[in-house]
């Protein structure tokens, strides 16, 4: 039986997916899975991967009638036999020590082991920020765990990576993936936030997160867009729904959609598009406007703050 099943979605990126690979310790007690979705380049320079790691990993084709990174892992956890899992995305890489930091915990009972991540800017080869605020959640609750910062990094902690997650955790409460084009791990996050009742914290390293042009994260088309609201939108009412409205409230969620529309407006989508999703969010009852904006102050600082994010992040978007 394998200790550990790591499980990678794969689409057109055999060089980084080599990488990828080769940051893996070779050890019995770990299963490769790597779930390709229906991938249409480099297909030779794949057939030639494929050969180079047959021994050790399993190469799993998407053929279902869906594509996208949340069909792949959920193929990939009806073929995992691994006590943990771990996810990874075919850009990234593991660090050095993910073999030793993540075997000391094989024998705990923890359901969840949550891992202070890392990020590079693949341009320029320094520390980028796209790890920053799940490396706060996680500093946040070793520095005072109280309510507010547990269910912060219970909720927030949206992406699937740099997290050790029992297998039979995911299994016994039916939690899956979203099957959908951007978005598909945040309501899967939330689901085992919500069903754990105990969890470990890690200073540790075990992953470095690539930030780069072109990933989903940073396309701003109107499907990927579409995408990340809808599923919000579900995140946004299953948390209302199932915590306490205390709880609910430490989250600081409930202005959310304003955050939405602002971006639409950065994304620079036509007025129809505009008073859509303007609309999708009141019958959502999405809350858009508080008491802080009319604050004129307060409006002039969120303005800046949106302003210089999206200039910090304009060089990464792409259409």
């Amino acid at each position: 039986m394998y200790n550990l099943s790591i499980i990678i979605p794969h689409y057109n990126s055999v060089k980084t997916l080599d990488r990828l690979l080769n940051s893996i310790p070779k050890k019995k007690d770990i299963q490769i899975i790597v779930v390709d979705d229906k991938s249409n380049e480099q297909l030779q320079e794949l057939s030639e991967l494929i050969n180079k790691y047959k021994r050790n990993v399993y190469f799993i084709k998407n053929i279902t009638a869906k594509k996208g990174a949340g069909v792949c892992r959920n193929i990939g956890l009806e073929i995992a036999t691994g006590k943990w899992i771990l996810f990874a995305d075919s850009d990234d890489y593991f660090k050095r020590t993910m073999y030793e930091d993540v075997s000391k915990f094989f024998t705990s009972e923890f359901n969840i082991v949550y891992f202070t991540p890392t990020s590079i800017d693949n341009e320029t080869g320094l520390n980028s920020d796209r790890h920053i605020q799940y490396e706060n959640l996680i500093n946040n609750f070793l520095e005072n765990p109280n309510r507010e910062n547990k269910n912060n990094l219970k909720y927030k902690f949206h992406v699937p990576w740099s997290k050790l997650i029992r297998r039979d955790f995911i299994v016994g409460n039916s939690i899956q993936f979203d099957e959908v084009l951007a978005s598909n791990d945040v309501m899967f996050s939330a689901k085992m936030g919500f069903y754990t009742n105990t969890f470990e914290v890690s200073k540790n390293i075990i992953y470095c997160s690539i930030r780069d042009k072109g990933s989903l994260t940073t396309q701003i088309n109107e499907a990927v867009y579409d995408s990340r609201l809808k599923v919000w939108i579900n995140y946004y009412n299953f948390l209302k729904d199932n915590l306490s409205k205390d709880e609910f409230k430490g989250l600081n969620i409930q202005t959310s959609g304003r955050g939405f529309l602002i971006k639409a407006v950065k994304y620079r989508f036509n007025i129809f598009k505009l008073i859509n999703i303007y609309y999708q969010l009141r019958r959502n009852k999405l809350p858009i406007i508080d008491k802080k904006i009319i604050n004129p102050l307060f409006l002039i600082r969120t303005l800046k703050i949106h302003y210089q994010q999206y200039k910090y992040e304009k060089k990464y978007y792409t259409k």
